[in-house]
């Protein structure tokens, strides 16, 4: 049996959007996961009527619990606040301002523990992101990309593969510096479509409260040599929603990673 999977939605004045999200995802996760699963919806201090909602809901689908903060604390919180709640395996977070369909999550969770080297060992993929696509790169930027590529495999000997969608300058831009200065390979940073294996946050806290979280993830995996993936998500026209980087300078100036050695500062407790 495949190992359990924790869906986690974080959601803030979900509005119309949030009931046909949440059915979405029910019905595909009873019909078409083939493996046991939990939804944590997370309520971060909306103001309008996502609360009702949610109760409403919690009584119609299955699986379904309910966590809420008291003010809004931000996407990277509520992550925080679930991945502490889920005792499953494994991990997927998704949100409601982007159209994202439930089938692509088989994409991900095939692609999640398949094999391939890296350094001098066969390692597991142990995190998956989707890429967000459909919108098309402006030949403009198709020629700024080809430039890019060519001074990056003269100059540090490797190469990021060509677009797969146009997200916008800024997200890209955003993911090109992300790449060249914390070595994070991910064409869509923000994409709120991952999936992980659980165990890999018992060794680095979440410091972002808010969008950082995002790429704070992958950056941390990647310092951790942890095997990642992109994968291609369902083409979709909607714009990408914004996102900001609060948390950018926080976890630049003081990453924290929890220790796996023991603490030699501290005294020996003496046997008896």
């Amino acid at each position: 049996m495949p190992d359990a999977i924790t869906i986690i939605l974080p959601v803030h004045n979900g509005g119309e959007r949030l009931e046909p999200a949440l059915r979405g995802w029910s019905e595909f996760l009873q019909k078409e996961l083939g493996r046991e699963y939990e939804i944590l919806a997370i309520d971060d201090g909306s103001t309008d009527s996502t609360g009702e909602t949610l109760a409403a809901l919690a009584i119609s689908i299955p699986h379904l619990r309910i966590l809420k903060h008291d003010r809004r604390r931000g996407f990277g919180a509520s992550l925080r606040t679930a991945i502490e709640a889920s005792t499953n395996p494994i991990v997927f977070y998704t949100a409601i301002d982007y159209p994202h369909s439930p089938s692509d999550l088989p994409k991900l969770l095939k692609r999640l523990g398949e094999k391939a080297p890296i350094y001098d060992r066969e390692a597991m993929v142990e995190a998956v992101t989707g890429c967000r696509s459909g919108r098309p790169v402006p030949a403009f930027w198709k020629a700024i990309g080809r430039v890019y590529r060519l001074f990056c495999r003269v100059a540090i000997g490797a190469a990021p593969e060509p677009l797969r969608g146009w997200l916008g300058f800024r997200e890209h831009a955003r993911s090109w510096f992300l790449w060249l200065a914390m070595g994070v390979p991910l064409h869509d940073v923000h994409s709120s479509f991952k999936v992980f294996r659980r165990s890999l946050f018992d060794r680095f806290p979440i410091q972002s409260d808010g969008d950082f979280v995002h790429a704070e993830i992958f950056a941390k995996l990647t310092f951790l040599t942890v095997l990642i993936d992109e994968v291609p998500l369902t083409p979709s026209s909607e714009p990408t929603p914004k996102s900001w980087w609060d948390d950018f300078w926080t976890v630049l100036s003081n990453a924290k990673f929890h220790s796996p050695l023991p603490d030699l500062t501290k005294p020996a407790a003496s046997g008896v």
